[in-house]
């Protein structure tokens, strides 16, 4: 029953997540007088403190291991998440962090950038966040935690796919030909200079 929990929890979190990035409602309170900065902060904040509940129902949780723990078990989870926190570092500089945060203006219209890590891979962030998520249950190999580490990786999956689809629509054949040539989710740092 704690895992239908978990589960629920996520799912909900991922539809509160969603509707509140979708054009609609972001046009809905931009015409209403909320600026794109108050929003992406609005945003982040509500996503942060809707996260707490369901981390704390997961640490609660008193689950069996889906693989027997051992040293080089969690000697390679950190390796992959200090990797990950490491790639997501270098993914934050093609971005003005301020303003992804909500902390600082937004700057014009978008911009399509392909400098730093996005000449390599598409979804920078996420590809950071899906390593930190696997070195995370390498880390506490749990079936509560590979749960909610493969539900996360799920959902950045199937966001990517929209965030390109709003993102062709924007850039339309610019896009195009990037998403032809970079992957997704896997760097390849051989293949563009």
């Amino acid at each position: 029953m704690e895992y239908l929990w978990l589960t629920i929890g996520w799912i909900i979190y991922f539809a509160m997540h969603s509707l509140l990035a979708i054009r609609q409602v972001k046009s809905y309170a931009f015409s209403h007088g909320v600026s794109a900065q108050r929003y992406r902060l609005a945003f982040n904040i509500i996503a942060l403190i809707t996260l707490l509940p369901i981390l704390i129902i997961s640490t609660n949780i008193q689950s069996d291991y889906a693989l027997e723990p051992n040293k080089a078990l969690k000697f390679s989870g950190l390796i992959l998440a200090g990797y990950g926190v490491v790639l997501g570092k270098r993914a934050f500089k093609s971005y003005d962090t301020k303003a992804f945060l909500g902390l600082g203006p937004l700057k014009g219209e978008a911009v399509f950038k392909t400098d730093g890590l996005l000449r390599h891979v598409r979804h920078p962030l996420y590809s950071a966040s899906i390593l930190i998520l696997a070195g995370y249950f390498l880390f506490d190999p749990k079936w509560n935690t590979l749960l909610s580490v493969s539900m996360l990786t799920l959902y950045f999956i199937v966001g990517s796919y929209f965030e390109e689809r709003k993102l062709i629509r924007e850039f339309g054949e610019k896009y195009m030909k990037y998403k032809q040539q970079t992957p997704m989710f896997i760097p390849k740092f051989w293949r563009r200079s």
